[in-house]
């Protein structure tokens, strides 16, 4: 180092070499020590989020596994539900069906009745009027 030349640092750079000003090693490596420790706390706290994100992803994926089986259970019994529904909807058309068929015999067996109550009533007329003629007929009987 020659006289009145500034002191060699190894951390100088050459623009201050030009202007003829240095930062002194102890505040370089001081601000250089910040800046790394700094760099370490951003990485820690990096590293922290992402386990953060991490478990929030497994929790969802978790739920979304669950909400996926719950899905299919249901999708299931939708299926067994709209197959009973089908059966039973089959089973009503059949009794419905026979309904009908046995409400058309009782309507046939009800105009049969009602013909035959008719002509129950003609006959029991005429018994009335073969029994009046009878009874017209046979001679009066002293009272006793």
């Amino acid at each position: 180092m020659g006289v009145g030349a500034a002191p060699e640092y190894p951390y100088r750079s050459h623009a201050q070499e030009d202007v003829g000003m240095s930062i002194p090693v102890e505040q370089h490596q001081h601000a250089e020590h910040k800046r790394i420790q700094k760099i370490d706390e951003d990485a820690t706290m990096v590293i922290v989020q992402v386990g953060e994100i991490a478990e929030t992803q497994r929790k969802h994926t978790a739920m979304l596994e669950r909400h996926t089986v719950y899905h299919q259970q249901h999708r299931s019994d939708l299926t067994g539900l709209r197959r009973d529904l089908e059966d039973t909807r089959a089973e009503m058309n059949a009794r419905f069906s026979a309904l009908d068929d046995d409400v058309a015999g009782l309507k046939t067996d009800v105009t049969g009745l009602k013909t035959d109550v008719s002509a129950l009533k003609t006959d029991v007329s005429q018994i009335k009027d073969t029994l009046g003629v009878i009874l017209s007929r046979l001679p009066e009987q002293p009272a006793a």
